[in-house]
């Protein structure tokens, strides 16, 4: 029910309900009011009708004329519904089937008593015939009454009918609309995963959702020129930009083949950290523009981590560090080699660049957890405050609080871009001392 309530469509066909029930309360209560007043009308004309009937008889046959039609009257099978009595002045009895004066329960303002005689309500009225005789003449209403209620009980089931069946329409077409934009959802899956040359088909259904596909089909149409027109651009940097670059270094690293010069060496180095962001840069846009798109092939996690190992371990040695691997029959891991295995040689430069203590062991692992694989690199650096880890994984962010050397920033962003591309997450966590970086991933990306 709380989902239901949090459906616009529901809550509109709620509203809708609940004003039909107002209206058709309404005309069902002038409706009984009108009945109620129709047979109110028609038991008094009944009863008037046999007091008039009364009078005549006292007005021709005097007091005990009326006394012996009274006794007759309400003896008669045919009249069992009335009630009659005939009293004098001072209310002695003289005739009639009522041999006390009933307990009247109301008094309608127009004179009108109503009492209850032998478990039926009856309605009644006190006439004057002359100065010292009164005639009370009754008539019962059960029969009435039991009409008016069985309307009452007819017009509350109507009501409540109608709010079942404006729930039910209500949850159905909330439910109905629901699963449109499930099914728009479902539709625009490629879209998110990079594929902006998904469309919308909703021509079997209504006009506004038919409105809502031309829409989404017009600006995904307008994004994948957008998108077009970013990659041309970024094709044209990684041509114009990279090359010169490349031709820069090709030339510095000959004339500090012949020179020597240290300044040479140092501008070399520049032009490769430069080379290097460039590179992190343009694979972060091709990321998130889901230009690069995701080559999902078995990837065979122990040889990708023994081909990590035997790439990084001589330079870890030369650091006087040790390079471990912790990685026992991994299963195969659906995702893109290439883009794992950059990853990967992420997270192991920055070891390198910011946590190179001699005497350190850095552990190169794999291992499930909760149906997700899990691909790790723990240092034993300065490590990163837990209430930093958020932030470190931030484009151009620098921790010099807890990182002893320069950097681009970019190096646990692009690691956290391709995890998040192949539907999994980069997370960080304290390794005391130092830093564990673990790649979640999905088994089946």
């Amino acid at each position: 029910m709380r989902t239901l309530l949090r459906l616009a469509g529901f809550r509109a066909a709620l509203a809708y309900t609940a004003l039909l029930l107002v209206a058709m309360a309404l005309v069902l209560g002038l409706l009984y009011g009108r009945l109620a007043e129709s047979t109110r009308m028609a038991q008094d004309n009944l009863i008037w009708r046999e007091a008039a009937a009364l009078s005549l008889t006292h007005q021709r046959d005097g007091v005990r004329g009326l006394a012996q039609t009274i006794d007759t009257v309400g003896a008669q099978d045919s009249y069992r519904a009335s009630y009659l009595r005939l009293s004098d002045g001072l209310g002695s009895f003289i005739a009639g089937n009522l041999k006390e004066f009933p307990k009247v329960n109301t008094t309608d303002a127009d004179g009108w008593l109503n009492f209850t005689e032998g478990g039926a309500p009856v309605r009644a009225r006190l006439l004057q015939l002359d100065n010292n005789l009164v005639l009370l003449v009754g008539q019962d209403i059960a029969d009435g009454e039991n009409l008016l209620a069985a309307f009452r009980q007819a017009f509350v089931l109507a009501l409540i009918a109608m709010l079942l069946v404006g729930l039910g329409g209500g949850a159905f077409l909330a439910r109905r609309g629901l699963k449109q934009v499930e099914a728009i959802g479902a539709a625009l899956k490629p879209v998110m995963e990079g594929d902006l040359s998904t469309r919308l088909n909703l021509r079997r259904d209504g006009a506004e959702w038919q409105a809502l596909a031309a829409q989404i089909n017009a600006m995904l149409a307008q994004l994948e020129t957008l998108m077009g027109a970013t990659r041309q651009v970024s094709d044209n940097l990684a041509h114009d930009l990279r090359a010169p670059l490349t031709r820069l270094r090709a030339r510095l690293e000959g004339l500090l083949a012949d020179t020597g010069e240290a300044a040479l060496a140092g501008a070399l180095e520049d032009v490769d950290g430069l080379l290097k962001s460039f590179n992190a840069l343009l694979a972060l846009s091709r990321l998130d523009s889901g230009v690069t798109t995701l080559n999902a092939e078995a990837v065979d996690v122990a040889a990708l981590l023994a081909d990590m190992h035997d790439l990084f371990a001589p330079i870890f040695d030369d650091n006087d560090m040790t390079l471990g691997l912790a990685c026992a029959d991994a299963p195969r891991l659906s995702g893109d080699a290439a883009l794992l295995a950059q990853a990967l040689v992420n997270l192991l430069e920055n070891v390198l660049a910011h946590a190179a203590i001699k005497g350190s062991i850095v552990t190169l692992a794999a291992h499930e957890d909760n149906g997700c694989f899990v691909l790790s690199v723990a240092d034993g650096g300065a490590g990163i405050a837990p209430d930093q880890h958020e932030r470190a994984m931030a484009r151009f962010v620098q921790l010099d609080e807890s990182r002893s050397q320069s950097g681009s920033g970019l190096g646990l962003s692009l690691v956290a871009a391709i995890c998040a591309h192949h539907g999994g997450a980069l997370v960080l966590r304290d390794n005391a001392p130092g830093l564990k970086a673990e790649l979640h991933l999905p088994i089946k990306s």
